[in-house]
């Protein structure tokens, strides 16, 4: 016996341990998985619209943007 209870609708010990391991492998794959893959590309995405750096911080603008 023991001192936790299983839920009534989880016959023995063996399917708690089934519905644990289904949760951490969905968690690793869907979780780290795809969140990793859909951040990766995000990333990416960003890199190309606007490149990894800025051309150039605290630079003085160019001539021909100063003179009207």
């Amino acid at each position: 016996n023991s001192a936790e209870k299983l839920p009534f609708f989880l016959p023995s010990w063996t399917a708690m341990y089934v519905v644990n391991t289904f949760i951490l492998v969905w968690v690793l794959v869907v979780g780290f998985g795809l969140g990793g893959w859909a951040s990766m590309t995000n990333f990416i995405k960003q890199v190309d619209t606007f490149g990894l750096f800025a051309k150039c911080y605290q630079c003085p603008p160019p001539a021909s943007a100063t003179a009207h």
